[in-house]
């Protein structure tokens, strides 16, 4: 036994934490512990045996989340460098060839509860969300500087999940060595610009890897259009896949920018107009426009992110790409998600032929497999179009599913075929 304070559990409640589930709820305690939030505890299950040691938040109805199985082990930098440079190792040596973009820690699904920790070649972002880790983020820092050797450390707990654990956001800022722009790093050979300091997530949307590998391959000698192309990384790959045309739309101008930034880090000419284009627009306008106006010489104007100035997209696509945000944040927002998602997706059903393909996804939790693929199903009936499956894509080697933790789920992806 430690010398922390105890939480026990009910009788029967140990059951999924032996199999690897990291939460313990407050109703599954016989006794809880008194601990300001955050504070380490020892979790016994009902016959009085260790389980080992868990950060407590009494403000939470996750009451306790498990850091490790043994109550000896010691919670410091030594302990943040043995993981982290575990996980380092083993996803590294499970990835594709020549990529140094990727993410070591996976909060919950990788043992480390509330911590995100995302490689950039030589510079790593982490990010916090509980008020566990929170306590921990000087030993967390020295840990990634031990186990992974980076030349910057990153933080960006700018997050609206930190809210619910009682903490504040925190700016993004540099904690060790020096970042000063984007910093480049490769994805199967593929090099993308992550803005580490200002972009979304930690930088980049490392976790849909597989999907755009997957774009790649289908791209050859097809007219693409990527919507909710933030960056451009679904585009990126599209181009360099052999795609006759790429047309990336989005809302932010900022993105698209950093979208042609991209294009000429793989040395692609984006200001070539017979093969790319860039479209600042409000997504469901877009399909919106085109979807009443389908014919190859209809006149759509929509501001350029490359001049300002209006031009002409042709609405004829061989592949779609449909990468929208989370729609449903929150399960009181889920009816209003699967709208949203129905309405989409049947928007681009419609857009293709025979033969034509839609790579979707869904990074929404609430939403589950089953429902993401039961809505596809109603999209594709109010399209008219009958669609067969290609492939279910999910999470990537450095996101993978802890079988023990289906909480963990929420990247989707399906590669629909019309027939």
């Amino acid at each position: 036994m430690g010398n922390y304070p105890v939480a026990k559990l009910k009788a029967g409640k140990d059951v999924p934490l032996r199999a690897g589930h990291p939460w313990i709820f407050s109703h599954a305690l016989e006794r809880d512990a008194d601990t300001a939030p955050g504070e380490i505890v020892e979790v016994l299950s009902s016959d009085g045996k260790s389980l080992g040691l868990g950060y407590r938040n009494p403000l939470t109805s996750i009451r306790v989340r498990m850091l490790t199985a043994d109550s000896n082990e010691k919670v410091d930098a030594g302990f943040f460098a043995r993981r982290l440079k575990r996980l380092d190792e083993w996803k590294s040596a499970n990835l594709p060839a020549k990529t140094d973009g990727y993410r070591v820690a996976h909060a919950e699904v990788d043992g480390l509860p509330g911590l995100i920790v995302d490689r950039y070649a030589d510079v790593v972002v982490f990010q916090i969300h509980t008020a566990g880790m929170d306590l921990l983020r000087d030993q967390i820092v020295e840990g990634i500087k031990a186990a992974l050797k980076p030349k910057a450390v990153v933080e960006r707990s700018d997050v609206e999940a930190r809210n619910i654990e009682g903490l504040r956001d925190r700016p993004a800022g540099v904690l060790f060595g020096k970042v000063e722009k984007p910093v480049t790093f490769k994805e199967a050979g593929v090099k993308f610009y992550a803005d580490v300091l200002r972009g979304q997530k930690t930088g980049f949307f490392l976790d849909q890897r597989g999907a755009r590998l997957a774009v790649g391959q289908l791209a050859d000698g097809k007219r693409v259009l990527n919507l909710f192309g933030y960056t451009g990384a679904f585009s990126v790959h599209a181009a360099l896949g052999g795609a006759s045309f790429v047309s990336t739309v989005d809302i932010s101008n900022a993105a698209l920018e950093t979208a042609m930034e991209n294009f000429k880090l793989n040395k692609l000419d984006p200001e070539d107009e017979s093969r790319f284009e860039f479209l600042e627009a409000d997504v469901l306008d877009y399909l919106a426009d085109i979807g009443n106006n389908q014919s190859h010489n209809d006149q759509l104007p929509k501001k350029s992110a490359r001049n300002s100035k209006f031009e002409i997209p042709n609405s004829r696509f061989d592949l779609i790409v449909c990468d929208p945000p989370a729609f449903a944040k929150s399960e009181k927002h889920l009816p209003q998600a699967l709208k949203a998602y129905t309405d989409v997706n049947a928007a681009c059903l419609r857009l293709l032929e025979k033969g034509g393909i839609l790579v979707t996804s869904s990074c929404s939790g609430r939403l589950d497999p089953e429902g993401f693929r039961n809505m596809l199903r109603i999209a594709a009936g109010r399209a008219g179009k009958q669609v067969r499956v290609r492939q279910w894509i999910g999470h990537e080697i450095d996101h993978a599913e802890r079988l023990a933790f289906p909480e963990g789920r929420y990247l989707k992806t399906a590669v629909l075929e019309v027939e």
